[in-house]
């Protein structure tokens, strides 16, 4: 029986370079994203029985060991999506925190300043540069409005095309996790393809700071991923686009398609985490909320103003204009039926925009802020503040979408450009009482009159608690925010541990199997001399 010395010295030989390759490959990726360091496993061969027992015939190379916690990549992703979510709603809505609480933007001053002109015009009617002075400090008081909206509205087209652009990125990513699961799945058999799946791992956890996934690992190595509550955005090897477009009643408010090829599913309402998670949660918490606000102090400021001065007089004895210019309601529908909404009131007005369904039997009326559900039974019907009514009833099922303070701010305006027609007079002044400022006196009451929340709120006070909403929201943001952060240095932190490259150790590694080598080129070396002897012995 010959010896096994050299197969044994070739062995290690082997074995160990594959030490040194693989841990030269750790090195090399020490500043690789994602990347987990691996590690050569080694077994004894199977021992050969040479009668007086097993001797050994040297190592084999079990597999090369990817050094990764399934549990700990998770919660990184986690953390991830959660961290991004919030980093987004907090960028976001701090525009509108600085929006509102700014001085020079708000409302406040101009408020102010349009009632004290009011004050004038009470303490001098029949002073045309007082009312003069009221005129154009309405209009610069409805220009602050206007501002405001058009400032709200270009923050919603700045979120829009964000969703749009993180949609197609999120397609992108997807496309590229399905591409690598095929390749696993090509490469994958008696080892796993350590690299590939860092790689994977790598776009899973890109894809999780745009939207939350949640995955699950297929027998054949592939992963599907899924959002929401399991809609899969990659299935094996094929992935789906992620769109995002105009919701068809209301083009302002985004909509996010998930296509695939048999089906187009909405999952607005599902998208959580990420950048995605958090523009939509801005978009309903913030944004949506403020404009509705303030157009309720601009729908509230235009129904109690008008009310009261067209019971007045202008100099020139007229009486019932209006100050501003009516408001209107916009409604948006599907299917038939000719809907009219009317303001009824301003104390009970919410700042919202309601869906009124009827399904061919039944009116029910949701107010989209939180949900709360009605029941009309016959028209006309007032709820929140609002008339409705219909001119002619829809003959199968409809939709309507009603928005009584979207659109208000924007659409508030002086109706009067000649400072005569001002109605600051209670009674005829054409019949002498030219001095007389009832209703003038009443205008200027509105100031610090509750006529909005219910009776709770003036003007003033209404965006004031609007300003205050939005800045505990931000406020709250930014304690999620470091929390969060942490959360997520602690989730890399142990991950790291378990899976990242220390130098120091792979320098150890390298001179440990350095020294290996060297070990096992001797015992080459002392085989060749055996062999050699052997031969020497056997020619004599």
């Amino acid at each position: 029986m010959t010896s096994p010395i050299l197969s044994i010295a070739s062995s290690a030989l082997q074995v160990t370079q594959q030490a040194l390759d693989t841990t030269s490959h750790n090195i090399a990726n020490v500043n690789t994203q994602g990347y987990s360091r691996q590690r050569v496993e080694a077994v004894a061969r199977e021992p050969q029985f040479i009668g007086a027992g097993f001797l050994g015939t040297g190592v084999q190379t079990a597999t090369i060991q990817r050094l990764y916690d399934r549990f700990l990549e998770a919660q990184l992703q986690a953390s991830s999506a959660n961290l991004a979510e919030v980093d987004q709603y907090l960028r976001l809505g701090a525009q509108i925190d600085n929006l509102i609480a700014d001085p020079d933007a708000g409302l406040p001053s101009a408020l102010a300043n349009f009632f004290n002109a009011v004050h004038d015009v009470a303490s001098d009617p029949t002073s045309i540069p007082a009312r003069q002075t009221l005129l154009s400090e309405a209009q610069t008081l409805t220009g602050r409005f206007h501002s405001l909206d058009a400032r709200l509205k270009a923050i919603n087209r700045q979120v829009f095309n964000d969703l749009d652009t993180t949609a197609q990125t999120v397609t992108a990513l997807a496309k590229q996790v399905a591409d690598l699961n095929r390749r696993i799945i090509a490469k994958s058999g008696s080892a796993p393809p350590n690299d590939l799946l860092d790689q994977r791992d790598a776009l899973i956890q890109q894809l999780a700071e745009k939207v939350r996934v949640s995955q699950v690992v297929q027998k054949n190595g592939a992963v599907s991923l899924f959002i929401g509550n399991g809609q899969a955005l990659v299935q094996d090897v094929q992935a789906f686009e992620l769109r995002v477009q105009p919701n068809a009643l209301n083009p302002e408010q985004p909509e996010v398609l998930l296509i695939t090829p048999a089906t187009t599913v909405t999952v607005t309402k599902q998208i959580q985490g990420g950048e995605m998670g958090g523009s939509l949660r801005f978009i309903g918490e913030v944004l949506e909320p403020t404009r509705a606000k303030l157009g309720r102090i601009a729908a509230g400021l235009a129904l109690e103003f008008n009310a009261l001065h067209q019971t007045g007089f202008d100099l020139d004895g007229g009486t019932g204009k209006d100050f501003f210019t009516p408001l209107t309601i916009p409604v948006a529908q599907t299917g038939s039926g000719t809907i009219s909404v009317a303001y009824a009131n301003a104390a009970d007005l919410k700042p919202s925009d309601y869906l009124l369904e009827y399904d061919g039997s039944t009116y029910t009326l949701t107010r989209l802020s939180d949900k709360t559900q009605t029941t009309l039974t016959g028209f006309p019907a007032t709820v929140d503040g609002l008339q409705i009514a219909f001119t002619s009833l829809p003959t199968g099922p409809s939709t309507f979408l009603i928005r009584p303070t979207a659109e208000a701010a924007a659409n508030l305006q002086p109706a009067l450009t000649d400072p005569r027609d001002i109605q600051a007079a209670q009674v005829d002044t054409s019949g002498g009482a030219i001095g007389d400022n009832g209703v003038a006196l009443g205008l200027a009451a509105l100031e610090a009159s509750k006529i909005l929340l219910g009776g709770r709120a003036t003007l003033q006070e209404a965006y004031q608690q609007t300003a205050a909403e939005v800045g505990t929201l931000i406020r709250s943001a930014r304690v999620a925010q470091e929390a969060q952060d942490a959360l997520k240095q602690q989730a890399i932190q142990a991950r790291e541990q378990i899976s990242g490259v220390n130098l120091d150790e792979e320098a150890a590694n390298l001179l440990k199997f350095q020294q290996a080598y060297q070990a096992a080129a001797h015992v080459v070396s002392v085989a060749q001399q055996t062999f050699d002897t052997l031969i020497s012995a056997i020619r004599r």
